[in-house]
C-alpha cells in the first residue's frame, strides 16, 4: 500500500464517522426538545397527556 491509498482509506473511515455519528444523534435532538418541555414528568405520562389532550373535543357553548 502507498502514502495516497493510506490517506483515502483515512479519509474515508473519517468521513464514514462523522455521516454515523450524525445520524445517531438526530433522534436525540427530538428526544431532548421533548424532556425539556415534560420538565419532572415522565416522558411517557407527558405524551399520553399530550396526545390525550389532542383527541379532546372542545365544547364551546
Amino acid at each position: 500500500m502507498n502514502f495516497k491509498q493510506k490517506v483515502v482509506i483515512l479519509l474515508a473511515a473519517v468521513l464514514l464517522t462523522l455521516v454515523g455519528f450524525s445520524l445517531i444523534a438526530a433522534p436525540t435532538i427530538d428526544i431532548l426538545k421533548i424532556g425539556k418541555q415534560a420538565g419532572y414528568q415522565i416522558i411517557s405520562n407527558y405524551l399520553a397527556n399530550a396526545d390525550a389532550a389532542a383527541h379532546r373535543p372542545t365544547i364551546k357553548g
